[in-house]
């Protein structure tokens, strides 16, 4: 589902859902040179098209370009996880990436209340920066989970929305009881 699809669906279903101001292009280009990343232009495109950030349905915690947005501003991992060592494991492809280079969208594990959450996996060469996703356990300082890019991320989320406003966190529906969750985050 593309995340302009996504946002008809949305919009459709949770019409009175409260967005954050939308972001200006110029004001998220500041935003990537402050960083000092790229950010994936599906991403941009739901920051300037659909919400500056939000709290997604009261289960998915996802930043903005400004603190001033619902969640926060979305950051390198280091500033949600100070302690994350130089290079990072990803469980599933059995590699190694700078901790450097993992951009958080979402800001916390919000159904947990942890410090669990997704990035961004930027890599060199990437076409439209679509970077793969990671979610990263606070405990382990390991990514447990990887997906494809933003726009899967937003197809798992809706796929698993039970039209009342009870959605499932993304991570969740890999993982759906806590002692999966608990094992994989922990380990």
């Amino acid at each position: 589902m593309d995340v302009r699809e996504f946002m008809k669906c949305f919009q459709g279903r949770y019409s009175d859902v409260d967005r954050y101001e939308l972001a200006e292009h110029r004001d998220i280009r500041d935003f990537e040179d402050r960083l000092g990343v790229k950010l994936p232009l599906s991403f941009c495109t739901f920051l300037s098209e659909f919400s500056n950030g939000i709290f997604l349905l009261d289960c998915e915690p996802i930043g903005g370009i400004s603190e001033n947005s619902p969640c926060g501003a979305i950051c390198k991992s280091h500033v949600i996880l100070p302690d994350l060592p130089d290079k990072i494991y990803i469980q599933e492809t059995d590699e190694f990436i700078d901790s450097n280079r993992l951009i958080s969208f979402t800001m916390f594990d919000a159904v947990e209340n942890s410090n669990d959450h997704w990035v961004f996996l930027c890599e060199e060469g990437i076409p439209n920066n679509e970077y793969r996703l990671g979610f990263i356990s606070q405990n382990s300082k390991v990514i447990v989970k990887t997906l494809p890019c933003f726009e899967e991320w937003l197809t798992v989320f809706w796929n698993h929305d039970d039209y009342d406003e009870h959605a499932v966190p993304v991570f969740y529906t890999f993982y759906p009881t806590f002692d999966e969750r608990f094992e994989i985050l922990n380990n």
